[in-house]
């Protein structure tokens, strides 16, 4: 048997959803790659900055929409939990309530 806590569930999912406000809030500027251009730099080096700013900008917003994903299922994960705790509460109650005990 698992032993989950909705409550540990919760709070990872907000530490996931935190990092990555903080990420978008200090996300790359592309405006810096612009500083390496021709004349100021060889036209070949202004190339391949601006390439890997391009790049590197697609996969910082890959990460901050997968810890925003990831975030919002163990939000959902743990919803899913507290209703299934829940209705065996209920379930287990109904049975206590419901029941005669008979000595044997």
């Amino acid at each position: 048997m698992t032993n989950v806590r909705p409550a540990s569930l919760d709070g990872s999912a907000n530490i996931l959803l935190e990092l990555a406000g903080l990420l978008q809030a200090g996300r790359p500027e592309p405006l810096f790659a612009s500083w390496v251009a021709a004349p100021a730099a060889h036209e070949e080096v202004a190339s391949k900055t601006k390439d890997f700013a391009g790049f590197a900008q697609d996969q910082y917003q890959d990460v901050v929409a997968l810890l925003t994903a990831l975030s919002t299922k163990l939000k959902v994960a743990s919803d899913q939990y507290v209703r299934v705790d829940a209705a065996a509460q209920q379930k287990m109650n109904s049975f206590l309530t419901n029941s005669t005990f008979r000595p044997a």
